[in-house]
């Protein structure tokens, strides 16, 4: 029996005997499908699509809800670029290499064309694959080298033989949806400028079965510092792919990573396309089954990110990150900021005591000044503590008599400053770690970047923000909320340095000019939301929203104030952005809940339910 078709047969159907000896080899060779996450991997929810019975399901219901209303499914591009599809080949089982090049003939789009390279494989089975699919259809080509020169090479070669306006980079023993390559023309249409395309992607087990979606945000250039969260599927436009010198032997292992960083820097426009086109394969010995198996690849990473803070000027470093093949890329600060503490305050001294003596913990940046606002205390507690802080060096106490209002207090306290750098935080916050300013002061010393949010735990260690979306569980929400401490979020975005709509002002820092830029706060929202409003605001002027796990401080939330008012804030909050929470969080993904703090997955019809929450 032959690992290949017959010379002259159709490579799209298999011998019966040869499919009933790759299905015995399968079910012989599989291991025990996994259940459960290994210790400290997304561990927190029990229905992010680890489970490949609970994926399955929710595929299934998704397929049915598609059935039951074709006009969600988008059609299929008449017309479009010819894409590229490069494939280095390396001694791949045969039956996934022959199951990869059917997923691309089973592609909608029909203008793709196929280029393969054998890097020196020196295996008769591989060469019978590639020569019997060239051969049956003129769209595929391939090319073998003689000698073994690794990845980069090959693709490089593989390159050589492309004539696409974009490139698709596609591994040996995974596959494509059919519908892959008109998702990501249908992104293209009526957009000239888009250079990058990249989708979703989920795995495959040893039993064929999909499972662990990678669901991803819109395109953020800081996450992509933290790892290559573009992954597959990626489409990138050819001249950007040979302007940059193409694939980088010098990085094999984590050539993709390199490509991705070199690219992006010179991309025009960058498209996601949130939906799963890619399948990734789990072989013996592949970084799909285990993160660990090439332990080469991680020190690549690191060293193409290292190259990266290089090229761009950045003054910092690489630290390891949240998970292997993660990293932080920390950013020396620039000169001497100066910072100024805006804390409002009514009673509750023990609070407002308890917090100042917390920033005896070094901050890693000193703070110029604490300005705090008395909005009509009366306890004598708080006369007392007024009283002791008076004239005390770098402190000022303010007043704002009348009804609370919590935007127009700390805008009258934000006029009268004249430092750099503006620290808005609460009186029930409390410093618990060293550095924590120093870590968003060199973020938001980033002429990019409007706002900095912090880490904020509840005081039994559990997660109480970790970034805000928009219409997350109403209006916006903080994702993660209540994670137990010792527990890893979705992918774990919690302890990575990236982009979100907002952050909650309970500690927030903003540059003083860009805080005069947009106006300050909104006081028509005196009670909730104007954090929210004015991250949306920041970012249509065009500057990002960045959230630091490097500054983690302990909240006692709501203690000293209660949530009078918070119906008008939020009528008034839909009334402003209604349309924008409905078109959803670029941030998260539409394949995510927004009524659950866990990140499951979204079932079909949450978006109605979502719309009777908000609109009431």
């Amino acid at each position: 029996m032959g690992d290949g078709p017959a010379p002259g047969a159709d490579p799209s159907e298999e011998p019966l005997v040869g499919a009933l000896g790759w299905l015995a080899d399968r079910l012989a060779d599989a291991a025990e499908p996994t259940e459960e996450p290994p210790p400290g991997q997304m561990d927190w929810s029990p229905a992010s699509g680890w489970s490949a019975p609970e994926y399955w399901h929710w595929l299934h219901l998704r397929q049915r809800f598609e059935d039951e209303h074709p006009e969600v499914r988008p059609g299929i591009p008449a017309t479009g670029p010819l894409i590229s599809i490069v494939v280095p080949v390396y001694r791949p089982q045969p039956w996934y290499l022959r199951e990869c090049i059917q997923s691309v003939l089973r592609q909608t789009y029909p203008s793709w064309e196929l280029c393969l390279c054998d890097d020196g494989s020196d295996d008769p089975a591989v060469t019978e694959v590639l020569a019997s699919f060239a051969a049956a259809d003129r769209r595929i080509t391939f090319r073998a080298l003689d000698r073994n020169g690794g990845i980069s090479r090959a693709t490089n070669a593989a390159l050589e033989l492309a004539s696409g306006e974009f490139v698709a980079l596609l591994d040996h023993d995974d596959t494509l949806e059919p519908h892959a390559l008109a998702s990501v023309v249908a992104a293209m249409e009526g957009v000239d400028d888009v250079d990058i395309v990249y989708s979703d992607e989920d795995k495959l087990d040893e039993l064929e079965r999909r499972y662990l979606p990678m669901f991803k945000p819109d395109w953020d250039p800081d996450m992509l510092l933290v790892y290559p969260y573009l992954g597959h599927l990626t489409v990138i436009r050819r001249t950007l792919l040979e302007e940059v010198g193409g694939f980088r032997p010098a990085f094999d292992g984590s050539q993709d990573y390199d490509v991705m960083l070199r690219t992006t820097e010179r991309a025009r426009r960058i498209v996601h396309v949130p939906e799963v086109l890619y399948h990734w394969r789990e072989v013996a010995g592949s970084a799909a089954l285990d993160a660990q198996a090439k332990p080469w690849a991680h020190d690549a990473s690191r060293r193409a990110l290292e190259d990266a803070v290089a090229r761009r000027g950045i003054d910092g470093w690489v630290e390891s990150g949240p998970f292997d093949g993660a990293y932080h890329v920390r950013r020396r600060i620039q000169g001497a900021p100066t910072v100024s503490l805006i804390v409002p305050f009514r009673d509750q001294a023990a609070l407002t005591v308890a917090f100042l003596e917390s920033l005896a913990i070094d901050p890693g940046h000193p703070i110029a000044e604490i300005v705090l606002v008395d909005n009509g205390s009366t306890e004598p507690e708080t006369r007392a503590l007024r009283q002791r802080l008076a004239g005390r060096p770098g402190i000022r106490i303010l007043d704002h008599p009348g009804p609370f209002n919590w935007s127009a207090i700390n805008n009258e306290a934000a006029a009268t400053c004249t430092s750099d750098l503006l620290l808005f935080a609460n009186n029930d916050i409390e410093a618990t770690a060293p550095g924590w300013l120093g870590a968003m002061v060199e973020q938001v010393q980033r002429p990019e970047v409007g706002a900095v949010g912090a880490r904020l735990l509840y005081p039994d260690g559990s997660l109480q923000h970790g970034g805000v979306v928009l219409g997350f569980g109403g209006p916006a929400g903080h994702l993660f909320v209540g994670m137990p401490a010792g527990r890893r979020a979705n992918v774990g975005w919690d302890l990575m340095v990236r982009q979100y709509s907002a952050v909650t002002a309970a500690c927030m820092l903003v540059r003083r000019e860009v805080f005069e830029e947009v106006g300050g706060f909104a006081e028509s929202l005196a009670v909730a939301y104007n954090d929210v409003d004015f991250c949306i605001r920041l970012r249509k002027a065009g500057y990002r929203i960045l959230y630091t796990p490097h500054a983690e401080l302990t909240h006692h939330e709501s203690v000293s104030r209660g949530y009078s008012g918070f119906s008008s804030d939020v009528q008034e909050f839909l009334g402003r952005w209604l349309d924008l929470l409905c078109e959803g969080d670029p941030f998260y993904s539409p394949n995510l809940s927004r009524l659950d703090a866990r990140c499951i997955l979204r079932e079909p019809g949450e978006d109605d339910e979502w719309l009777a929450l908000i609109t009431g």
